[in-house]
């Protein structure tokens, strides 16, 4: 499979809407940690999103965000996790947590879900 990475030049929606709403994320919910790299990818995923702690990066598949609410929900969804995540030990425990829990049932997602879901409704309703 062929993963084509792409950059906010030119029109492109996806990028410069994903940078607005982490933007917003940062305002409202400040930590000292250092921003997160934003990267928007091509190709096939059966993911909307991910954060990884480790190369503190919050990665978007765009082909399953093509819809703004989706994405907007997305970038929030993964800010919370960067937002919680921040040592190796907390990144540890979310994924010792997946072998315990559903996904449906992780308590981080339950967490991510409903902020992506609340926020999502309070960015549109600004912007």
């Amino acid at each position: 499979m062929l993963t084509k990475f792409l950059t906010g030049d030119g029109e492109d929606w996806q990028f410069h809407l994903a940078e607005d709403v982490l933007n917003w994320c940062l305002y409202l919910y400040p930590i000292r940690k250092q921003k997160p790299l934003l990267t928007l990818v091509e190709g096939k995923s059966h993911l909307a999103g991910e954060y990884c702690f480790y190369n503190n990066t919050i990665t978007i598949y765009r082909n399953n965000n093509v819809i703004r609410r989706e994405l907007i929900n997305t970038v929030i969804h993964e800010y919370f996790h960067y937002y919680l995540i921040t040592s190796e030990s907390k990144s540890k425990l979310y994924h010792d947590q997946l072998e315990q829990f559903s996904l449906a049932q992780h308590p981080q997602e339950i967490l991510c879900n409903t902020m992506g879901e609340t926020l999502t409704k309070v960015y549109l309703k600004n912007n």
